[in-house]
């Protein structure tokens, strides 16, 4: 299948992965085809445009100037055939489709299973794909085409239509047999002599975190740097320490007692905003539209913003009741 000037799309998709992965090997195993392959498809592109579109430094591969200006037209041209692709199978089929979502990590592990339980017994014929990633790079992924829609901690951009869903309340956990757990209540310069659990850096749980001892002007005694929420809950259930965790991953684990709330003397509620996004203009498939129907019943949204509709075909929802 060819694109524009002759450009073959199996190309232009070994392209795009080379300059997501920063790397051929890596690209390759995404695709499912060898490393050779992979590069031989780079040369004949790069024959063919004229141009060089990577730069080897040792193992790294970096974008020339040439390939940062194909990049973002490369993600937007596959995107436009896949979703060519989707109306095609979705007419023959009778509906179906595909449905392809990026969510932070807490939203996909905690809230995303149950939204799409309910999606998948109304849709069944719909294939669907989720990406996990920090609410930045979902943002990013919405941007360049590479998912439909998104659930990140509210970020604004003037390209994305924002919809908030719901507060994430971030409170403080230990466990059941730790000393605080008695007196659930605390100040930050007490908790400082305990070992605390942080996210790092990266994250936004950080941030929000050490801004409870940067306002009190404590500073914890023992730290522990971790990347995974889950790590972090076992490590508090393992009397390691305390760690500052969303309520909606720990309801069963307060249910059970294995947990612990600690309020902390004057100190303000911990919160973020979690909105669902989607490109302004882009046109969403029937099966997006179908989820983000789910989406505004169940969290209580009144009115979505109006969603760009397909020129060739009438807007088909499921009907959610």
């Amino acid at each position: 299948m060819q694109g524009i000037h002759g450009i073959d799309l199996a190309r232009l998709e070994a392209f795009v992965e080379v300059a997501s992965a920063r790397s051929f090997s890596r690209a390759a195993e995404r695709l499912n085809l060898t490393q050779p392959t992979v590069s031989a498809r780079i040369a004949q592109m790069e024959a063919q445009l004229g141009v060089g579109l990577f730069e080897r430094l040792g193992r790294r591969v970096v974008l020339t100037d040439a390939g940062q200006a194909l990049f973002p037209h490369a993600q937007r041209t596959l995107q436009a055939a896949r979703d060519a692709a989707e109306a095609v199978h979705a007419l023959r089929a009778g509906g179906g489709g595909s449905l392809v979502i990026g969510t932070a990590p807490t939203v996909g592990t905690y809230v995303l299973p149950s939204l799409l339980q309910r999606y998948s017994a109304a849709n069944p014929s719909v294939e669907i794909s989720i990406r996990t990633g920090r609410s930045e790079e979902v943002s990013q992924m919405v941007l360049d085409d590479e998912v439909q829609i998104g659930f990140e901690r509210q970020l604004g951009h003037p390209e994305l239509e924002s919809v908030p869903l719901y507060e994430d309340d971030i409170a403080l956990f230990s466990s059941r047999h730790h000393p605080l757990a008695e007196s659930r209540v605390t100040s930050a310069a007490a908790i400082a002599n305990e070992a605390v659990i942080f996210f790092d850096e990266g994250s936004s749980y950080h941030a929000l975190s050490h801004a409870v001892f940067h306002n009190s002007g404590a500073s914890p005694r023992h730290t522990i740097d971790v990347d995974s929420l889950e790590m972090a809950k076992r490590l508090v259930l393992r009397g390691l320490g305390l760690a500052f965790l969303p309520k909606v991953a720990v309801e069963e684990d307060l249910v059970r007692g294995d947990l612990v709330p600690i309020a902390i003397d004057s100190s303000q509620p911990i919160r973020r905003s979690i909105s669902v996004i989607w490109r302004t203009r882009r046109v969403l498939s029937d099966s997006a539209q179908s989820f983000l129907s789910l989406v505004g019943h169940v969290f209580g949204v009144e009115r979505m913003p109006e969603i760009r509709q397909p020129a060739q075909q009438p807007r088909r929802l499921t009907v959610l009741r």
